[in-house]
């Protein structure tokens, strides 16, 4: 039980850490992706510099990855859960495992007939399958076995008693098994600490079970690696089971950027990101007022409320943060409407607020940022 909690312990510094690292290097790449899509929007389609640009954005956008991967490790990356049908979840990515898996690796499913309804990010459980599908294919080089089967358990006091977690009540169990090389126990204790691989240099990031961890942590489930050298690996998950509900497929916005004439607060700490998002909205033709912290922000909207349509606000800014400047702004004029951005708000936004409220998620890309302002504009 000491040895459980030391662990959860060391897991949620690093957790924090990569997420503190992910906010600072979130704000970096909004520079660059933002100034490198304002050049490639003016350059002419035959510039001989397209694709030197395109190069650019696309290694930014793979960064970009890089930080989302270390915020879901942290757990601070905004999730979209639905009621959704854990086996239905397996089926789809089982076609996608017909391409990630080698010829030599036998693929098995045991899928419970049971209803497994579980309150889940979809994309988010397919990533964790495709992680732990990958962690298993490298870890049979000359071939083997990948089991996948689900069940329905009850976690009861005595379960929680003996392996020092949980919660008591009806779970979606999934197990992800295969019979390759193993792990000593020093590794088990480590695997899912990010940028831990026993991989050569070159052929992994060592983030792929960190995510999975995250994940997990993130849908309030639990997550146990059972591993001896050279018989192979289990990961046991657990998420919490809930009625089955009518699941309902996500709505994804369509239409392309537009600009306006309305006058926007932008209130960013970070001098380049600022000033690129004045550089975009007046690119577009809005007006725009700067602030540099929270404090700031307050003091600019009452210097200017009568002109001022739409504010956007960085969560996390010195003095005061955005939602705290956000509701003063609101005493002043209520209904006023407001964008909220940043690379690390979970510490200040919760995910209801995140549903409730207008918020984008760092890096930002110009075209969606510019689709949300006439979104909620026009609304």
């Amino acid at each position: 039980m000491e040895a459980q909690l030391i662990h959860a312990q060391k897991m949620e510094s690093v957790g924090t850490l990569a997420g503190g690292v992910a906010h600072d290097f979130n704000n970096i790449l909004t520079v660059i992706i933002g100034n490198g899509s304002i050049i490639e929007m003016k350059m002419a389609p035959n510039d001989p510099l397209t694709n030197n640009v395109q190069q650019i954005l696309a290694a930014a956008n793979r960064a970009a990855g890089l930080t989302q991967s270390l915020l879901a490790f942290s757990r601070k990356t905004p999730i979209e859960p639905r009621p959704v049908n854990l086996n239905d979840i397996l089926n789809k990515v089982e076609r996608l495992l017909t391409r990630l898996l080698r010829e030599d690796i036998e693929y098995k499913s045991a899928l419970t007939g049971e209803e497994l309804t579980i309150m889940a990010d979809t994309s988010q459980m397919e990533q964790v399958v495709m992680n732990l599908a990958t962690n298993a294919r490298d870890a049979m080089p000359k071939g083997g076995l990948l089991r996948i089967s689900t069940a329905v358990v009850e976690l009861d006091q005595a379960f929680i008693s003996v392996y020092g977690y949980g919660t008591p009540g009806r779970y979606a169990a999934l197990s992800c098994s295969d019979n390759g090389a193993g792990m000593d126990r020093e590794t088990v204790q480590r695997v899912f600490e990010p940028f831990f691989t026993t991989k050569e240099v070159g052929k992994g990031t060592g983030l792929g079970l960190a995510i999975v961890y995250g994940i997990i942590k993130q849908h309030n489930g639990y997550i146990n690696c059972y591993s001896e050298p050279g018989k192979g690996t289990t990961f046991r998950i657990y998420l919490p089971l809930m009625e089955p509900a009518p699941i309902e497929e996500p709505i994804i916005p369509e239409g392309t950027a537009k600009g306006g004439s309305e006058t926007i607060l932008v209130a960013e700490d970070d001098d380049a990101a600022r000033k690129l998002a004045r550089q975009i909205l007046e690119t577009y033709g809005y007006m725009v007022i700067e602030a540099v912290d929270g404090e700031d922000a307050v003091a600019k909207f009452i210097e200017h409320q009568k002109r001022i349509d739409l504010a956007i606000l960085d969560v996390i800014m010195p003095k005061k943060n955005g939602k705290a400047a956000c509701d003063e702004i609101l005493k002043l004029r209520p209904g006023l409407k407001c964008i909220f951005t940043s690379g690390y708000a979970a510490d200040i936004l919760d995910e209801q607020d995140k549903k409730d409220l207008n918020f984008i998620p760092k890096p930002i890309i110009p075209n969606m940022l510019l689709k949300k302002i006439r979104e909620i504009l026009d609304s």
